[in-house]
């Protein structure tokens, strides 16, 4: 569990300390009435990526193990998480 953690915030940081986080949205997993929905979340809106959590200017702490997939602003999924763990799609 340890090494995708370390895969996925890799990947994070790759995008969003190198300038390009407007590029992109984060799906992440979110329980709505009982229901599993994904919610995008701007990439310009992640203001850190550390210690297994995304951290957003709302204050809002979304821990890895929601992250489902990453996808550019054309919709492009250029990262993907399945029951096998993480995929690099770039």
């Amino acid at each position: 569990m340890g090494r995708k953690r370390g895969e996925i915030e890799e990947w994070l940081k790759r995008i969003f300390f190198t300038g390009r986080s407007r590029e992109y949205f984060i799906y992440v997993k979110f329980r709505v009435d009982g229901e599993e929905t994904l919610k995008p979340i701007p990439g310009e809106v992640v203001v850190d990526v550390r210690g297994g959590y995304i951290y957003t200017a709302s204050g809002e702490q979304i821990p890895f193990h929601r992250v489902v997939e990453i996808r550019d602003k054309k919709g492009v999924i250029v990262y993907k998480r399945d029951s096998f763990g993480f995929h690099n799609h770039l």
